[in-house]
């Protein structure tokens, strides 16, 4: 009977600049023994043989960075300490046959050493489908959580949120489960909410859980599309006063009149939020408590480009008198 030697397999792959990198595949359920210097990299790719949801993380006392890339090289998704100790995790969505390339670093001027690495894929979990303004119940268990998705019939502004007494996470993915954002406390109290401008017939991802583990319970989740606000216009350098109702948004409009920077922001003793979208609703920043309790952002601009700036109160039930201007700096 022969003798079997087993090895590390490794590949070697083409980077930018015609530099070709030593690459070690990992293989689900076996961990790989590397080490690594100060300022040095190190690179490993997976193979997914299913779709799934796909996790690579360290062991050890080191201090690491991951990168996960496409076999493009395209960046997925980047963590540094989201493992136990100073180790990292990251997990992204892999799809049958597809080749992942994670990037391995030590976390600044961190001495290097041995460290272990590991993949683990678990399924697609089950998705429950939403009817847009139809509440879900649900019971949420401790440490787990609840995957839904939504249909966008119509353009608009689409929201999600959780009714309960629980601290909710929502997640939001593409219908290819690419990472999108997250929101904690945007609803009432503890209540997870997110809301984002969506075209008509787009799908959406939702992972729904607990803050941490012993957030747990039962909750309803609702799923609404509202019409395209009609924005008041702002005009350069005058406030425009208002109210602000609890769970309310308000929207206003600037058209910049030449290229620079633009101001805009709210003055008064009303906890206020604000979001500034391009024209087509794409979120450029966001911002609490600029000065004292009152938000205000500052966004380059285009000449002749109309720019939307939605108001809130900080939490879901603020209320009060605000202020509002708008001016280039």
């Amino acid at each position: 009977m022969k003798k079997r030697n087993f090895c590390i397999i490794s590949v070697l792959l083409f980077t930018a600049g015609s530099v070709f990198a030593q690459v070690t595949e990992l293989r689900l359920g076996a961990f790989t023994t590397g080490n690594i210097r100060t300022g040095g990299e190190l690179r490993y790719s997976f193979r997914a043989a299913e779709r799934g949801f796909l996790a690579v993380e360290t062991t050890g006392n080191i201090d690491l960075v991951m990168k996960a890339y496409d076999e493009n090289m395209n960046l997925l998704a980047e963590d540094d300490d989201s493992g136990e100790n100073y180790n990292p995790r990251v997990e992204i969505f892999a799809d049958t046959g597809k080749l992942y390339i994670f990037v391995l670093t030590v976390y600044g001027n961190e001495a290097g050493g041995q460290f272990r690495i590991i993949p683990s894929l678990r399924p697609l979990p089950p998705i429950t489908a939403l009817r847009t303004g139809v509440q879900t119940p649900g019971n949420l268990i401790s440490g787990d959580e609840l995957w839904y998705s939504a249909r966008s019939d119509r353009a608009g502004i689409f929201s999600i949120e959780t009714i309960s007494s629980i601290d909710t996470i929502l997640t939001r993915y593409d219908n290819n489960y690419v990472y999108i954002d997250e929101n904690d406390d945007g609803g009432n109290e503890y209540n997870a909410r997110l809301e984002f401008y969506c075209k008509a017939g787009e799908t959406y991802i939702f992972r729904l859980r607990g803050y941490d583990t012993n957030d747990a319970g039962r909750f309803q989740i609702i799923a609404n599309i509202k019409p395209f606000p009609t924005p008041t216009p702002l005009n350069f350098n005058i406030f425009t006063n208002g109210n602000i109702s609890p769970g309310e948004d308000y929207w206003f409009s600037v058209r910049a009149a030449r290229r620079g920077r633009l101001y805009v922001g709210t003055v008064g003793d009303t906890d206020t939020y604000l979001y500034a979208y391009t024209d087509t609703y794409d979120l450029i920043t966001e911002n609490d408590d600029s000065e004292d309790l009152n938000a205000a952002v500052t966004i380059p601009v285009e000449a002749n480009r109309t720019y939307l700036f939605r108001l809130r109160g900080y939490a879901f039930d603020t209320s009060g008198a605000y202020r509002i201007m708008a001016r280039m700096e």
